[in-house]
């Protein structure tokens, strides 16, 4: 693969890792403080319908998109990974990553849960 191509691809797909996870922090955020300062008697299940269903698409969204960069990130080439570029971007730790942005987004929904009922 091209490598003007290859840098494209992972920069757009960390944009839209990125773009997941404001789009799911605004969403938790918004959901919070309909909890908090909202009158929800009467209303817990779907309150509790969309934090739950938030979390899920949201850790799943950043567990795909970190995913997809550590497999782009992985096909590199020798003379690619030897920039600037490539070494800083073979330096990220994709495998941990994944699993704490999206167990901090679960994390979050299960203190939500707590808050409602």
């Amino acid at each position: 693969m091209d490598q003007q191509l290859r840098a494209s691809i992972q920069t757009s797909t960390f944009y839209y890792f990125m773009i997941i996870l404001a789009i799911t922090t605004f969403g938790q955020l918004v959901t919070m403080t309909v909890i908090v300062f909202g009158d929800i008697s009467g209303k817990e299940h779907l309150v509790a319908a969309s934090v739950i269903g938030g979390a899920i698409l949201g850790a799943f969204g950043i567990i795909r998109m970190l995913t997809n960069m550590k497999l782009i990130v992985g096909e590199m080439d020798a003379e690619m990974l030897a920039t600037n570029y490539g070494k800083e971007i073979s330096s990220i730790p994709f495998n941990i990553l994944r699993f704490v942005f999206s167990g901090i987004f679960v994390a979050i929904a299960i203190v939500q849960l707590i808050t409602i009922y």
